[in-house]
């Protein structure tokens, strides 16, 4: 009778402790996944790179706190932030600017620089896969980097579901399969292991925060994507060069103009008409360059009054 109850309280507890869970969106709360949480980066010493133009570091303070050597990752960046509660990495940017020299964020994506993004926020596995190997990721350096997209587009993960070209990863709060695509030295490996890259894919550990309820505490590293296609340093600085050649060709084409005009400029910076000493003539003065009408004929006198004798 004993071992019936125990049998029956057994298989009514692998029923119940499931249906704690609420697999999907989320919030989750309860003791199921208490304690389940990816440790701190507070303490974490991270290797930063140079301080630079935003545009083509790719964090929106000028210094990244992940793949730190821009030559060999030049269009994916690791970049650190903080902010209030939990947030979702997918959380469209407010445009404000921040990071962990510079103010506190509104959301994640404020970390990434102009023309940058939090990577694989549409879902799409590719965009971090382009831009960095497996071994690359890994090897991103200390703390944890974090894409838009958990790692699993499912719960069931046993078996592991199959990831396929066509597979997009959503961005789940918490539970089995929530955790979000991670590179650097302390992400680690789940129970799947091909969201990006088959068999190598690691996360930020930790069925409480998923991807769309992190916590600059725990997971204050972004993933951030170069829009472009190629180099940002060659794209930007090209853009650049290009731009300050053409104010220099507009500056030097004002000059002659000021040249040819005895050194003067209107108001709105051409040439004035000037004379042949650089002084511009006065309305109603005669041109002293135009001939007049009795150029070439001696010109009259009169003759000497008579005196009366």
């Amino acid at each position: 009778m004993a071992l019936r109850f125990a049998l029956r309280t057994g298989l009514l507890a692998s029923v119940l402790l499931p249906a704690a869970c609420t697999c999907g969106s989320g919030p989750y709360e309860g003791e199921y996944f208490d304690g389940d949480r990816p440790p701190p980066v507070t303490a974490v010493k991270f290797v930063e790179s140079e301080k630079g133009d935003p545009r083509i570091i790719g964090c929106a303070d000028g210094q990244r706190e992940g793949f730190a050597d821009l030559k060999k990752a030049p269009r994916i960046a690791g970049c650190m932030g903080t902010w209030d509660g939990s947030k979702s990495l997918t959380d469209p940017p407010t445009g404000k600017a921040c990071g962990d020299d510079g103010d506190k964020c509104a959301v994640p994506a404020d970390v990434c620089a102009p023309g940058w993004h939090v990577c694989g926020a549409d879902g799409n596995p590719r965009e971090v896969r382009e831009r960095a190997s497996a071994d690359l990721c890994h090897n991103a350096g200390p703390g944890r980097f974090n894409a838009g997209m958990s790692h699993s587009p499912t719960d069931e993960i046993d078996p592991c579901p199959r990831i396929t070209a066509a597979t997009k990863l959503p961005c789940v709060q918490a539970g089995l399969g929530s955790e979000p695509v991670c590179c650097g030295n302390d992400c680690q490996y789940g129970a799947c292991k091909d969201g990006v890259w088959k068999d190598k894919t690691k996360i930020s550990r930790g069925t409480s925060e998923g991807c769309g309820a992190v916590t600059s505490e725990r997971n204050g590293g972004v993933l951030c994507c170069y829009d472009g296609k190629g180099n940002p340093a060659d794209e930007i600085g090209g853009a650049d060069a290009k731009a300050d050649a053409k104010t220099d060709a507009k500056a030097d084409a004002k000059a002659e103009g000021a040249k040819a005009a005895g050194g003067k400029l209107d108001a709105s910076g051409k040439p004035t008409a000037a004379g042949a000493d650089g002084a511009t003539p006065k309305p109603g003065a005669a041109d002293s360059t135009k001939p007049t009408a009795n150029a070439g004929k001696p010109t009259p006198t009169k003759a000497a009054p008579k005196k009366d004798k």
